[in-house]
């Protein structure tokens, strides 16, 4: 009994574990649903829009130059003068002048001495020739009946004319010198300007042998803006090194405030031709009309600039048919999806000319019309489907 006892527990459990398979539910069948990503799209469309770019530059002025002292001397007085009352012209660092406005005075008692010798001098030549001309005259007298033609010309004194001639005008060509010098002890401005420092003051002795420098000073008339673009940016913009566009075509520059504010308008005037061998940026110059504070301007200028001042600029260049996308339709640089008829995400190669902080302008690659997948998807696959956005919206309004 104790032998048969484990093969019939055994036997039970084997029966049992049957049984249990036999009562078992069927499986059903059931159909699995391929879960379709929604995306939202944008259609393509292709516009004429103006090419921009923001850059950045430094204020310097167009005509920028040291005066010089053209006479030795000492200087006596410098702007301003007491007996000029109210006059605006200063010969101090930030003075304001007028295009002829006396600078400075440097002693001319030399001059002056130089002046009158000069003109001493001319009039003993002037009398010479009258003499010279008056003993030709009696020359000829006493020559008599005899037929002038023969005489010499030292007896009809032509050389001796000549002579008095040209020490006359020698003498005439030294007083104008003189008086130019004397002119020049007073120094005046050469345009209307301002200065940026001074090198020279009351009681100090310039040239003969010391330095001439007076000042460093610039015209109030325009500024110059330095900044650097790539090749690419370049050709964007419409601007050819080398080649001044017609005005129609010109880049517009347009000096912001820090709140992006047009301040100042001017133009890209030209390049430098200079390729800066660690940016590998090329130097171009922008020129802008009126931007400086001028005390002497019918109209005041509004948020002027300053000397060294470091500004941001929009500029704004030839117009470019594109399409605008968005930086998120991207995959990379230059692959985008576009969904099709069918719904289905293909892969397109564009070509892109430019890029901001959120949208990239494409050239070639779309047509009009093309619906661009603007959303980021994980995993794709060529030909995936795909549900757009404006369909659920629609699918919304018909459910019952």
């Amino acid at each position: 009994m104790k032998i048969l006892f484990p093969f019939l527990v055994f036997g039970i459990l084997l029966f049992g574990s049957w049984k249990l398979i036999q009562m078992r539910p069927d499986p059903q069948a059931r159909e699995v649903k391929r879960k379709i990503p929604f995306v939202e799209v944008i259609q393509a469309e292709k516009n004429p829009l103006r090419s921009s770019i923001v850059a950045y530059g430094t204020i310097q002025p167009r005509t920028q130059t040291t005066l010089i002292a053209e006479v030795p001397g000492i200087i006596e007085e410098v702007a301003p003068f007491e007996s000029e009352g109210t006059n605006r012209t200063s010969f101090r660092p930030g003075g304001f002048f007028q295009k002829g406005d006396l600078l400075l005075k440097i002693e001319d008692v030399d001059l002056v001495t130089t002046e009158a010798e000069a003109r001493a001098n001319l009039r003993r030549t002037e009398l010479q020739l009258i003499q010279e001309r008056e003993l030709a005259k009696q020359a000829k007298i006493e020559w008599g009946d005899r037929d002038w033609s023969l005489a010499s010309d030292l007896v009809k004194r032509i050389p001796q004319i000549e002579k008095a001639e040209a020490e006359s005008r020698a003498a005439e060509a030294r007083l104008t010198q003189s008086t130019r010098d004397l002119n020049r002890s007073w120094v005046r401005a050469p345009f209307e300007g301002r200065i940026l420092k001074t090198m020279a003051d009351v009681g100090q002795q310039v040239g003969a042998g010391a330095s001439a420098a007076l000042a460093e000073i610039y015209a109030l008339d325009a500024a110059e803006i330095n900044l650097a673009l790539s090749r690419s940016e370049m050709s964007f913009l419409g601007f050819a090194d080398g080649f001044k566009p017609l005005d129609k075509l010109n880049v517009q520059t347009q000096v912001l405030d820090a709140s992006g504010t047009v301040i100042h308008q001017g133009v890209l005037d030209r390049s430098e031709g200079v390729v800066d061998p660690r940016t590998r940026l090329t130097k171009l110059i922008a020129t802008v009309v009126g931007c400086f504070a001028n005390p002497y301007s019918t109209n005041p200028v509004n948020n002027p600039l300053a000397v060294g001042q470091f500004v941001s600029l929009r500029l704004v260049g030839a117009e470019v048919d594109v399409f605008l996308v968005p930086e998120s339709a991207f995959r990379t640089q230059e692959t985008i999806l576009v969904v099709d008829t069918e719904n289905r995400l293909n892969t397109r190669t564009v070509s892109v000319i430019h890029r901001t902080d959120e949208q990239a302008w494409v050239t070639h690659g779309l047509s009009n019309g093309d619906k661009v997948c603007v959303t980021p998807i994980e995993i794709i696959a060529e030909g995936m489907q795909v549900k757009l956005v404006n369909q659920i919206v629609d699918s919304n309004q018909t459910s019952p």
